[in-house]
């Protein structure tokens, strides 16, 4: 492989910029010490300044040509479909299923069932797994309502995602009624189904007041994933054990979409929300 189609280090961008930075240090500095009134270089010194800065553009976005040849670093097939909620279930149903296209068997649903806390041997609860989509709450009221993704093991295990879309009413709280009546007796094993709430902002559902929240979470009931935390985590640690190449790629790209566009989502209705608050 020639050694110009190597990848670039972020060390080694960052001594490239290195006495770009130092100029503005310098401007700085001299602007510091003259005062506002004096201008810290002169126009030639900024028309070499930017001519120096486009060349170095120039060289980056060569290299940076060079590089997609191989590696295709801008590519993320999510970015190509822009995933809703809805999809974002589906793709993650696809992984949770022992039986899914993926070929991982139920790899993918022991690595989450332990990143809940739920032991060591996750395995013999999840091998016979079936998970649904759409799930309805069968045989109670209020079985108008669908969960996003059930996972039915030896431990029952319930995700509402919550991406854009806002907590109907009194709807996690149904959810935990249902599962706690669902909850199946093991002599002398406690298991406990338990709901995954999953938001980008970490935002706790409203249909529980903040001490019902504390105690479903410490009695492990309720978990208020972030998708750029804990669902991020988990997915790194499906990449990490994951033997197919393709399903590693895949992963990897839903681990950058989501450390992307949907942490700047989260950012920008938190400062939506904010500018709300001042008005």
């Amino acid at each position: 492989m020639n050694s110009s189609h190597q990848p670039v280090s972020r060390s080694k961008l960052e001594r490239f910029f290195a006495d770009i930075s130092s100029r503005i240090q310098l401007a700085q500095t001299t602007d510091l010490a003259h005062g506002p009134s004096r201008l810290p270089v002169d126009l030639r010194e900024l028309e070499r300044f930017f001519a120096d800065v486009n060349k170095r553009v120039q060289l980056a976005e060569r290299m940076q040509c060079q590089l997609d040849k191989l590696l295709a670093t801008r590519f993320n097939v999510f970015q190509l479909f822009e995933p809703d909620e809805n999809k974002l279930s589906d793709v993650l149903a696809g992984l949770l299923d022992p039986k899914g296209h993926h070929g991982q068997g139920d790899l993918f649903l022991r690595l989450l069932f332990v990143s809940l806390g739920l032991g060591s041997d996750a395995k013999i609860r999840t091998k016979d797994a079936t998970v649904q989509r759409e799930a309805p709450m069968r045989g109670i009221w209020k079985d108008h309502r669908r969960m996003d993704v059930f996972v039915n093991a030896s431990v029952l295990l319930a995700i509402e995602n919550k991406v854009d879309s806002p907590e109907q009413p009194d709807q996690v709280s149904d959810y935990l009624v249902y599962l706690e009546l669902l909850c199946p007796c093991h002599p002398g094993q406690p298991i406990q189904n338990t709901l995954i709430y999953l938001t980008p902002d970490h935002r706790p559902p409203e249909s529980l007041t903040h001490s019902e929240v504390e105690n479903h979470k410490k009695g492990g009931r309720l978990h208020c994933w972030n998708y750029q935390d804990e669902l991020s985590d988990w997915l790194k640690h499906c990449r990490r054990d994951c033997e197919a190449q393709k399903i590693r790629d895949f992963l990897s790209d839903f681990i950058a979409y989501i450390e992307s566009d949907l942490k700047r989502e989260s950012e920008s209705n938190e400062e939506k929300e904010d500018n709300g608050d001042n008005e």
